[in-house]
């Protein structure tokens, strides 16, 4: 009766053990999956952040571009019309 006794509750122990471990590696491998979705979308808003940032960047390089060239445009435009008006008042 001893043996029988003994016998069982290793059996209960072994069991409840084994039971709290797959309940463990369930937990773990749940948590591991979901940092996983976590991580991927976290590098996709990054990498949207990141297009969209570039895209404002090269906006805001054209409009500076822009600005640049009018104002060349227009100190060229002035420059050229003071040389005319030098020479115009030299030929007189």
């Amino acid at each position: 009766m001893k043996k029988l006794m003994l016998l069982t509750v290793l059996t209960v122990t072994m069991l409840t053990t084994a039971s709290a471990n797959f309940s463990f590696m369930g937990d773990m491998i749940r948590d591991m999956t979901d940092a996983a979705k976590e991580m991927k979308n976290n590098t996709i808003d990054v990498a949207k952040d990141i297009k969209s940032e570039g895209v404002d960047g090269v906006k805001d390089m054209k409009d500076d571009l822009n600005d640049v060239a009018k104002e060349v445009k227009d100190d060229a435009s002035d420059t050229a019309s003071e040389t005319v008006k030098k020479s115009k008042e030299s030929k007189k």
